[in-house]
């Protein structure tokens, strides 16, 4: 299915990219997006990483041996909520 940009805007940046890289529109427009989708994915395991370190800094030495990799139940969510 095609994409029809109706934007003045994105459709005279995609040109300029197109002029200066001698792309294609659609292709300046795809390796505008490869890179975003790019930097969006690794903004995401970065992210993650940090709240790993950060759970097992300062979260897990904290839980008692005999919790831990246990699943928890409906009654421990429901427990949780009423705290």
């Amino acid at each position: 299915m095609g994409l029809n940009i109706k934007n003045p805007e994105v459709e005279k940046l995609a040109a300029e990219v197109a002029a200066i890289t001698g792309e294609s529109k659609t292709e300046a427009i795809r390796q505008a997006l490869l890179k975003r989708k790019e930097h969006l994915t690794a903004h995401q395991t970065n992210r993650m990483d940090g709240v790993r370190e950060w759970l097992a800094r300062d979260v897990w030495p904290h839980v008692k041996p005999e919790f831990r990799n246990k699943p928890m139940t409906k009654a421990d969510w429901d427990a949780l909520n009423d705290v």
